[in-house]
């Protein structure tokens, strides 16, 4: 995703505009400021599209305009007609595409939900993209076990040299059957720890706004050297480069959470509860880095002292071999207790990182629950306020809002 982020021109902006302005009313750059103050100027409509789409695609007519994209270029399949914008498909249907403004001048948001995320929280609008919020699933590959074994005269396809070595006709190393492309000494191999699919870790991406992050290669790494004995093993490289760029003294892990534009968008967006009560969604780990935190330690299941935790049979085999320098989990990068990140994020743009500290403290809303019913420890209490007895979601969001109502009419 890095590298194609430069090559990307569309914003998701770019058609449906925001629900206080309307596509043209937004100016160039909207969407990818690269943090760079931008332009008052609305960007506008166009009437003529750029040689390249009149030489190549299909030509539609302009209407009233051509909508551009966020760096300007007009976008021939999509035009305003009236009050509506137009979305002609490559399959040949013509789409109605949902303005926010329009939403919400009429007031026809689907849920309060909506209208508060896009219309009443500005910052959600000014520092997110819209797939951090609509993206319904990342795939997420955490660990990356590699071992290059040298031993026996293994060998193994050398891709790199293959596919850059070629003849007079072309033909790189590894094309005429039979060759099976160029060797190089070692055997390589790989596995992963495990595979998640969902709430994934936000983050900053390239141009500047929060993001949905996506395990980028989080190497760890084992050498077996011609004699066969191990000179690395589950060893993480660090990234010195990294700690200088967000500025901190602590070394990132050289393991990678990568920004991702996942194409999983719905319509129906995450749940409030699924970043602001959720450690792993502000980069803290799962339940805030207390799942797999023996990394560093060989695990081993076997007859175990309960009271020493030694291994109590003289032979034993090590099922799950230490990482030493894994303290966290692998979807944590942010270390819940000294706040510096301990992994890369991202390794093309410079301003990609972890969440900054005022934004997650802003963000960071997990234990509210206990605001209200710590006082279940006091019976008197809670028969008072647990009448009529268990609500559903909407009732209870509905109490809350009462006793919103009723704390403000004690500040008045």
């Amino acid at each position: 995703f890095a590298t194609t982020l430069a090559q990307v021109e569309v914003e998701c902006q770019d058609c449906h505009g925001t629900a206080e302005k309307y596509p043209w009313e937004l100016p160039i750059g909207y969407g990818e400021e690269f943090g760079r103050k931008l332009s008052d100027e609305p960007r506008g409509l166009s009437k003529t599209l750029l040689p390249e789409t009149q030489a190549f695609a299909t030509v539609y007519p302009a209407e009233d305009g051509y909508l551009l994209t966020a760096r300007g270029n007009p976008m021939g399949n999509v035009v305003k007609k009236g009050d509506q914008v137009i979305l002609h498909s490559a399959t040949g249907a013509d789409f109605v595409v949902p303005i926010l403004k329009d939403i919400n001048l009429k007031n026809a948001w689907k849920s309060p939900d909506a209208k508060v995320a896009m219309a009443s929280v500005k910052k959600h609008v000014d520092d997110l993209e819209c797939y951090a919020c609509h993206a319904s699933w990342v795939p997420q590959c955490y660990g990356c076990h590699v071992k290059v074994d040298y031993s026996g005269g293994k060998t193994d396809t050398d891709w790199v040299a293959g596919g850059t070595q070629h003849d007079e006709s072309g033909q790189t190393a590894e094309s005429p059957l039979g060759t099976h492309g160029l060797k190089r000494p070692g055997k390589a191999s790989e596995s992963r720890s495990y595979l998640r699919w969902e709430d994934p870790v936000l983050g900053i991406n390239g141009e500047g706004r929060v993001t949905p992050l996506m395990p980028g290669c989080q190497v760890v790494y084992t050498v077996i050297d011609r004699e066969g004995k191990t000179i690395a093993h589950n060893v993480i490289a660090r990234s010195p480069d990294e700690a200088a760029q967000i500025g901190q003294s602590f070394i990132p892990l050289a393991i990678d959470m990568a920004p991702a534009q996942p194409h999983s968008a719905l319509a129906q967006a995450r749940s409030c509860e699924s970043c602001h009560n959720n450690p792993k969604a502000l980069g803290y780990g799962i339940n805030k880095n207390i799942f797999q935190t023996k990394y560093v330690e060989d695990i081993v299941e076997d007859l175990i002292d309960a009271r020493t935790g030694k291994v109590i049979p003289g032979k034993y085999q090590v099922q799950i071999p230490a990482i030493p320098d894994l303290k966290w989990d692998w979807s944590t990068i942010v270390d819940p207790k000294t706040g510096f990140q301990v992994q890369t994020v991202g390794s093309h743009w410079p301003l990609s990182r972890s969440l900054p500290k005022e934004m997650r403290d802003g963000m960071d809303r997990t234990g509210l629950c206990m605001g209200c019913h710590k006082e279940m420890t006091n019976p008197e209490v809670w028969a008072k306020v647990s009448t009529p007895g268990t609500l559903d979601d909407v009732e209870h969001i509905d109490l809350m809002h009462k006793m919103l109502m009723e704390y403000l009419k004690s500040k008045q």
